[in-house]
């Protein structure tokens, strides 16, 4: 596709491909502490048809 449309592609450096986990973990774990929370709203679901979802 790259040689088809004539693109470039770029790749981040290894070092900067981490796991978004910790840093989202860091982040509500920051707001919790500031004594921002809300209650759950909703069930999980595994393999959560997303056609049932509606469009936003």
């Amino acid at each position: 596709m790259v040689k088809k449309e004539s693109a470039q592609v770029y790749y981040p450096r290894l070092e900067f491909c981490t796991d978004n986990g910790a840093m989202i973990a860091f982040a509500g774990c920051q707001r919790l502490l500031a004594g921002q929370h809300e209650e759950l709203k909703f069930n999980a679901k595994p393999r959560w048809d997303l056609e049932s979802l509606a469009a936003v």
